[in-house]
């Protein structure tokens, strides 16, 4: 029994635990994208006494997360995952027969989890980008498709979206890694909608992330007038002749030309405070398209539309 001050868990020390039986456990259900860390990992393709030593962690409990299950007795990986792709694609000069297994028991998933992060932290390896993969697959059962998504590149827009709908939860221009899991479930199915989207990585910004994050909720996941429209906007496909535009259309020509705020890099820019306005003009935007208004320039308080877009009702649910 290992025990320091409310710290209680059983840890149990193999010195000659079978390569074989290693390589067939799962990694923990929250790990990054294994094969992506895997193109960075050099350090790996000569083995050192040091990569011999693998911590594991039991489940002494049924577990369920996001109605899959975990049985008691199930084994994971909390470290070592990249080193047991490096072994099983033959990318180590060598691979070792015996290795020395450290196992930790614990009685949820949650616990997993935070033996997980310990290891992370320790190894300082893993950016959230990475461990967004981890916990989309892992806790949200769900495979990313686009490479935006895969690589985990949506952040600034997710923490700007959950700013603007949930302000006193989340008011940090930074993303604290123990709050990501509940930022990505509070958005899960507009993420899944927004990665049906984001075909091509390079047409999708921070701002553009954001507010599709937001029409999405408001407007609905399905709402086919709204899919298309976000389809338009990211391929640049809109006719920007006329003065008096439909909504997508300015915000097209908006994105291409900087008219409206004079300085291109401002479209794309990620700063806390400038996407307070770069938002609010694609919301502004997107609600004339939805409501087929046309218009030559923002109407009055359009600054202020992504800090009300909370205390909207979600259109979708009205409708249902």
């Amino acid at each position: 029994m290992f025990n320091i001050k409310n710290i209680t868990a059983n840890v149990t020390v193999d010195e000659n635990f079978p390569y074989e039986e290693f390589i067939r456990i799962p990694e923990v259900p929250c790990q990054r994208n294994t094969e992506e860390r895997l193109k960075s990992a050099k350090h790996l393709k000569k083995l050192r006494p040091e990569h011999g030593v693998v911590h594991l962690a039991r489940l002494t409990k049924d577990s369920n997360i996001k109605g899959k299950f975990y049985p008691k007795g199930m084994v994971f990986r909390v470290d070592s995952n990249t080193r047991a792709m490096t072994w099983e694609t033959g990318k180590s000069d060598y691979i070792p027969e015996k290795l020395i297994a450290i196992t930790y028991d614990y009685e949820t998933l949650d616990d997993i989890k935070d033996c997980y992060n310990c290891f992370d932290s320790t190894e300082a390896s893993e950016r959230n980008q990475q461990k967004l993969y981890g916990i989309l697959t892992g806790f949200y059962n769900y495979q990313p498709k686009s490479e935006k998504l895969v690589q985990g590149v949506i952040l600034s827009g997710l923490n700007k979206a959950c700013h603007f709908y949930y302000p006193n939860r989340w008011n940090q221009s930074n993303i604290k890694t123990d709050q990501l899991e509940g930022m990505v479930g509070v958005w899960i199915e507009e993420i899944k909608a927004l990665d049906g989207l984001m075909t091509k990585k390079y047409q999708w910004n921070q701002p553009f992330i954001c507010a599709a994050l937001m029409s999405l909720r408001h407007y609905g996941c399905t709402n086919q007038k709204l899919i298309n429209a976000w389809k338009l906007i990211a391929g640049q496909k809109c006719n920007l002749m006329e003065e008096d535009r439909d909504g997508v259309s300015h915000i097209v020509y908006e994105w291409m030309n900087a008219a409206f705020f004079k300085d291109p890099t401002v479209c794309t820019d990620t700063r806390w405070d400038n996407m307070n306005r770069t938002v609010s003009f694609i919301l502004y935007w997107i609600d004339k398209y939805m409501d087929d208004k046309r218009g030559t320039k923002v109407g009055r308080d359009w600054d202020k539309v992504a800090f009300e877009y909370r205390n909207r009702p979600s259109l979708h649910m009205l409708f249902q």
